[in-house]
């Protein structure tokens, strides 16, 4: 993080940052991973590797490994994966928009343009790949274009803080600072990424604080590795996604769970895996104070993994049943929650809540279904 400067080291700091700027050749800044995200993403990155030595084929495996390489700072290694099944998978726009952000990282940032765009051309309702593409522009200083790539992506997805955020970003690189900050102020208002936004927020008011002129260079100084977080930031979600449903209290849960034998709850995962995000553990939590209550502690239930019908129906019963256990593994640390009293089972998307809409988020859940009296 950036901090003010000073008026002493104010005009000596500025000659320094005109020439801090990424050129469009280099890579992106990852920056780096605390112990706990590598162990996070080294558990996925051997998970997808089993995935592709049992299904070589399988498209969602080997994107899985890439994106996992990506994100854990390993993108070298992700442009071996994508090269390697370039003959399988170049006309599939997924793979596309995949090889499209690694050549991003790398610093090949037309490249990583004209593969996003043929990528949007193929899936033109992803609004992650839009947010993507108003990165790779941004990069080149195209920032007209970044906006209007931004602009497209909130069409798909109103409102998103994380493309609002990339907006913002977009905007303080181009030298209209008050308007980025004015933008970020708005997706502040949206409670995701709040530590995200407040901090660039911070960044950006401190850079108006400069000369008028030179507020731009103060925020292209950290401008990669802003741009490669903001990357990470979209593509890291699924599908647009509302605010989580189903999250209701201990005791609407208790009262629920009492009078009728199942509810459905909202759990996020990170992208592709059954890692729990941050914003789940309220409603976890909110459920473990449920199972655990006397109302309920003498039952026994099952914990059921739906998912939307994007990917393979096998990949989506597979994917289903661990994010069932990854549930009930935080249940049980958490609250203590003996294991036998709850069943998990994975349906995929066999199950859809809502079949007129087979790729809609609310089809995305964990279904708790109270089962007969524990012994």
């Amino acid at each position: 993080m950036l901090k003010p400067l000073s008026t002493k080291t104010t005009a000596v700091t500025l000659i320094l940052l005109l020439g801090a700027c990424a050129a469009p050749t280099e890579p992106l800044n990852t920056g780096t991973l605390s112990d706990a995200e590598a162990q996070v993403y080294h558990e996925a990155i051997a998970h997808f590797e089993q995935l592709i030595s049992e299904k070589p084929g399988e498209i969602e495996a080997v994107l899985g490994l890439a994106r996992n390489l990506r994100w854990s700072g390993q993108t070298a290694k992700a442009q071996a994966v994508l090269e390697s099944a370039r003959a399988q998978f170049v006309t599939d726009g997924r793979y596309l928009a995949e090889l499209g952000k690694v050549e991003l990282i790398l610093g090949h940032s037309a490249s990583g343009a004209a593969l996003l765009e043929d990528a949007a051309a193929k899936i033109g309702t992803d609004w992650r790949l839009y947010s993507a593409l108003g990165i790779a522009q941004d990069y080149q200083e195209n920032y007209v274009l970044a906006e209007a790539a931004y602009r497209k992506a909130l069409d798909l997805c109103p409102n998103d803080a994380a493309v609002m955020n990339n907006l913002g970003i977009s905007q303080a690189l181009s030298g209209n600072l008050d308007r980025a900050i004015l933008t970020l102020e708005e997706a502040l208002e949206r409670q995701d990424y709040a530590a995200k936004i407040e901090q660039n927020l911070k960044l950006f008011k401190d850079a108006r604080d400069l000369c008028a002129s030179c507020g731009a260079q103060y925020v292209k100084q950290g401008g990669s590795q802003i741009l490669s977080a903001g990357l990470m930031g979209t593509d890291q979600e699924g599908p647009c996604t509302p605010h989580p449903q189903y999250t209701e209290k201990r005791p609407e849960m208790v009262k629920s769970l009492v009078e009728s034998p199942s509810i459905n709850i909202k759990v996020y995962f990170e992208f592709d895996s059954a890692i729990l995000k941050p914003e789940s553990l309220d409603v976890l939590d909110s459920l473990g104070a449920a199972l655990t209550s006397g109302e309920l502690s003498g039952h026994r239930f099952e914990l059921a993994g739906h998912t939307d019908a994007v990917g393979s129906e096998a990949y989506n019963f597979k994917l289903s049943e661990r994010r069932a256990k990854a549930v009930l593994e935080y249940l049980s640390a958490q609250f203590d929650i003996d294991a036998s009293r709850i069943d998990t089972v994975g349906y995929g998307e066999s199950r859809l809540l809502d079949s007129d809409n087979p790729e809609g988020d609310v089809n995305r859940r964990v279904q708790v279904t109270r089962l007969n009296a524990a012994n």
